[in-house]
């Protein structure tokens, strides 16, 4: 019995189909507004966690009926193997045709991660913000806060000033030399971020576990928005409380989550609204002095929407490896 073979997609391939920033971004929303319709089934991620000190593989599936997309994305994190000359974190997506089940393509899943993420903070605060956004902050530049600069320039052209801040000056300054050619808007390297951040309408961290506390309460200016893409690391336990709103694409997730991790900052999950309600217009806009908080939990959905796209442009354009399974 004939099988279909597997197409392998590496992160050189995928970026060669050319998908853009701004449609990343579009089918991101599809992908929550597909899910506000009750057009997904997207579990809640589970993994294992090995000896390894905060290490953990998350298994991640999802099934978005909207436009027939089906797969799991499996994640891997392992904090210290950057120093021994690895990635810490690694992806991959695998998706199965919805017609058959079969698998049809493994994909190189970090490059996605990366992207969806950003998107996922850049579409939530759109579907919130009432004004053009004018400055963001960057608390953290590694590969998160890169892409962050990446989608949130290409969401909101009205951004002219990022403030960037991290543990070294190397890195920083690096982060702002590298990227100045990529987007129009002024890269200002800052010791401290609590300064900037007050001068921010959005503030998006993205700092490791250990990486300090750098973002208070005072830190948020009325009608921010505070994004940690880190979720629990950068914020210290007065946010909770000193936010209007708090949103998330997996409220649940996020309640359990702060609950375990930030006992202290006393969270009422009732709080918390779900993304995907607001980005299909089941909401109100943040008012202009309201502070939100945007928990962005990483649902699979977007992942396997994302995939889905860039498995039908490398078909398309013969692109990748094929390989038979039998």
């Amino acid at each position: 019995m004939s099988t279909q073979p597997l197409r392998l997609l590496s992160e050189q391939d995928i970026r060669a189909l050319g998908l853009s920033l701004s449609e990343v971004i579009d089918l991101t929303e599809q992908a929550y507004r597909l899910d506000a319709e009750g057009q997904t089934e997207v579990p809640t991620k589970i993994g294992v966690h090995p000896d390894r000190a905060d290490s953990f593989l998350h298994a991640m599936p999802a099934w978005v009926a909207g436009n027939r997309s089906l797969g799991m994305k499996w994640v891997s994190y392992f904090p210290g193997n950057f120093e021994g000359g690895m990635a810490d974190s690694t992806g991959l997506i695998v998706l199965n045709d919805p017609d058959h089940g079969h698998p049809v393509c493994i994909m190189e899943g970090m490059y996605i991660t990366f992207l969806r993420t950003a998107a996922c903070a850049a579409v939530a605060v759109r579907a919130l913000i009432e004004r053009e956004p004018e400055t963001l902050t960057l608390v953290g530049c590694g590969g998160l806060g890169r892409w962050s600069l990446r989608v949130m320039a290409a969401a909101f052209p009205s951004l002219h000033t990022v403030y960037v801040s991290s543990k070294t000056a190397a890195s920083r300054e690096r982060f702002a030399e590298e990227l100045a050619g990529e987007v129009a808007q002024k890269i200002v390297p800052v010791d401290e971020p609590a300064e900037a951040a007050r001068a921010s309408d959005i503030i998006v961290s993205s700092v490791p576990p250990g990486g300090g506390q750098p973002v208070t309460a005072d830190c948020l200016a009325p009608g921010s928005f505070f994004v940690p893409l880190d979720l629990t690391n950068a914020w210290k336990d007065d946010v909770p409380a000193a936010v209007d709103r708090i949103v998330a694409d997996n409220p649940e997730n996020l309640a359990g989550l702060l609950t375990r991790a930030r006992p202290a900052a006393r969270l009422d999950p009732e709080r918390i609204e779900r993304t995907q309600n607001l980005v299909a217009g089941r909401g109100t806009k943040a008012g202009r002095h309201e502070r939100t908080f945007v928990g962005v939990c990483g649902i699979a959905s977007t992942d396997v929407v994302i995939g889905w796209e860039i498995f039908r442009r490398a078909v398309s354009a013969e692109a990748g490896t094929l390989f038979q399974m039998t």
